[in-house]
């Protein structure tokens, strides 16, 4: 096992403003639902509006998610097994035109 932490760095493009808006909150109920084995397992997660999506250089990118995992083990759980992901996914993959997602690893939390 890795003695780093994984992260996974999520972009989504969201047209309309109130899917942002509404997209935060399912990341808020995301931060409080989570578990794995009965209990927590996400180190943490943000989740904001990107503040410059109107910038060609941000490519329509309108929000942005960061979490991190203690292993590789909990990255892929999330990804594959979380039912609190899984609902977030499904909420997504209706509001979003496009997305991306990132994983790296680091020292740093």
């Amino acid at each position: 096992m890795s003695s780093n932490y994984v992260k996974r760095i999520t972009l989504f493009k969201i047209p309309k403003e109130e899917d942002v808006s509404a997209l935060l909150e399912q990341y808020d109920i995301l931060r409080s639902t989570a578990t794995k084995n009965g209990a927590p397992y996400i180190v943490s997660n943000e989740a904001h509006r990107i503040a410059n999506h109107t910038e060609e250089r941000a490519q329509g990118y309108t929000l942005v998610s960061i979490t991190v995992f203690k292993s590789e083990e909990d990255f892929v759980y999330y990804d594959k097994e979380c039912a609190a992901h899984a609902k977030l996914r499904e909420f997504a993959t209706a509001i979003r035109t496009g997305f991306a997602t990132l994983r790296f690893e680091s020292n740093l939390a």
